[in-house]
Formats: C-alpha cells, structure tokens, sequence
C-alpha cells in the first residue's frame, strides 16, 4: 500500500484501509522501521510513513510470493 502511494501516508489511514487497530499497525510499524525499511515523521500529532529500500522490499515480496506458491 505504501509502496503504491506517490506520497507518505499516516498510520491512520493505513490502519483504516487494512481494517485494523492503531495499536497492530504501530507494532508493525515498528519492526518495519527497526529493519530500516519505514521512516516515520512526526507531523503534528500524527505519524507519517514514507518506505526506505523500496527495491529491496519488492524483491522481498516476489521472493515471498514465490516460496508460498511452491508450498
């Protein structure tokens, strides 16, 4: 989802679009930026996300994709 937004987006709006809870997505968030594939701005109140190593985590994916259709 972040990958295909031309620009960053809150936590909110990601946690709304996934129908899950703030608190999940923040977890998430989390790990994601301790592995240096997210950036979080704050921005006001609010939590902005912007993807680091973009290549990288779509070459991740695909490589997900394809161990899961081999099982």
């Amino acid at each position: 989802m972040l990958m295909d937004s031309k620009k960053p987006l809150h936590i909110t709006a990601v946690a709304s679009n996934l129908k899950l809870d703030y608190g999940g997505v923040h977890r998430h968030v989390d790990v994601l930026r301790n592995a240096g594939l997210l950036q979080v701005f704050d921005v006001g109140r609010s939590r902005v996300l912007s993807p680091l190593n973009i290549d990288q985590v779509r070459d991740f994916i695909l490589k997900a994709k394809e161990f899961s259709k081999r099982r």
